[in-house]
């Protein structure tokens, strides 16, 4: 008992050190209802219901302290903000947004009426959005212009804003179709988004290859980021597969259907099958940690989480798009890997935060 008490934080010192990836356990947890969405059974909207409610309960409870710090401690904000590791989890926060969004889209009839759902989705991912936004302006030029920033820094974490980006047009499209009044604000910024999102993959995937080939293996507890790497080209799939619902249902702009189709059933099987590798790659990655050193639990092993719901969602849409038996495989086990991880990861949070452990400064 007085070890757990010399090791808890005051709340003071908790709001101080509070770690900005705290989000990604919201991320982690409200991805769950969109991977299980392809399943056909009762306990589908069930289960959904408490993730949903969890995640939205998670979220309220974090944005306190994260709020608070920023008045309280405006310093310790902003050597974050200029922290070449810590400065990528801002966008979690309105990541975390946006994905909450996504699942009102996906289950509309769990809380409030499909109309209610649909139009709270629109405003949640409208803010989220702009959050995802003013992070990237604030957060990517402060880099730019740190001379403090070096190769060995380089780690699959500095995906986080082109994932943010990306994720935009997977809610925003859908937007566009149920709302044809707004087209024009949900399908440009969508496609904006997409650009954005994936230039700066490719951009920010050279910098980290680059640093994993010439540079030792980032210290254990950013094992976990190596997952990070599988999110952005399964988000582009469910971004193509969106984009065939929409142009299915129709749209101002003068491109037929069948074009569209054609062109993002093999986009999103390129993109998932990359996302695929990405996931062989980093079981490969965390297991040369494990061979090699501990892996201490650390607050990064949210990391674990989000990307496998991501990959279990675009394995859903590739199953739904060619019907393959083997593609329906890969869901079935992608998904037990997400439910064994997701589990492992709360419990071990829940322990952290019980003894303190994980409210200590992360730096």
């Amino acid at each position: 008992m007085a070890t757990r008490q010399s090791t808890r934080p005051s709340l003071r010192d908790t709001i101080q050190h509070f770690n900005p990836a705290w989000f990604a356990s919201v991320m982690g947890t409200a991805v769950v209802p969109l991977a299980i969405s392809f399943v056909d059974a009762s306990w589908v909207e069930p289960v959904a219901a408490v993730f949903i409610t969890l995640a939205v309960a998670m979220f309220v409870a974090i944005l306190i302290p994260w709020t608070l710090r920023f008045f309280m401690f405006p310093d310790a904000v902003r050597h974050d903000l200029h922290h070449p590791i810590a400065a990528s989890f801002f966008p979690t926060m309105p990541i975390a947004i946006v994905v909450v969004a996504l699942d009102l889209l996906k289950f509309p009839e769990l809380f409030f009426t499909p109309s209610a759902s649909e139009e709270i989705a629109f405003w949640l991912w409208l803010i989220g959005s702009i959050g995802i936004y003013v992070a990237g302006f604030i957060v990517l030029p402060r880099i730019y212009q740190s001379d403090r920033i070096e190769l060995s820094h380089a780690n699959f974490g500095w995906f986080i804003p082109p994932v943010a980006n990306l994720l935009i047009p997977v809610g925003g499209l859908e937007l566009a179709a149920l709302f044809p009044e707004r087209f024009e604000l949900t399908f440009l910024l969508s496609m904006v988004s997409l650009g954005i999102g994936l230039v700066l993959f490719v951009f920010v995937g050279a910098l980290v290859y680059q640093r994993y080939v010439l540079e030792s293996l980032p210290v254990s507890k950013f094992a976990a980021t190596s997952f990070i790497a599988i999110a952005p080209t399964a988000i582009i799939a469910v971004a193509l597969f969106k984009l065939i619902r929409l142009f299915e249902v129709g749209t101002p702009i003068a491109i037929s259907a069948e074009a569209v189709r054609a062109f993002s059933v093999l986009g999103i099987l390129v993109a998932w099958g990359f996302a695929a590798w990405a996931f062989a790659m980093a079981l490969v990655v965390v297991a040369s940690y494990l061979r090699k050193f501990d892996l201490p639990y650390a607050l990064s092993w949210w990391a674990y989480t989000f990307p496998l719901g991501a990959l279990a969602v675009s394995t859903g849409v590739a199953w739904k798009v060619t019907g393959f038996d083997s593609i329906r495989w890969f869901y079935v086990t992608v998904l037990v890997a997400l439910a064994v991880v997701w589990v492992i990861v709360a419990a071990r949070t829940a322990a952290a935060v019980w003894t303190g452990k994980v409210l200590q400064s992360p730096h």
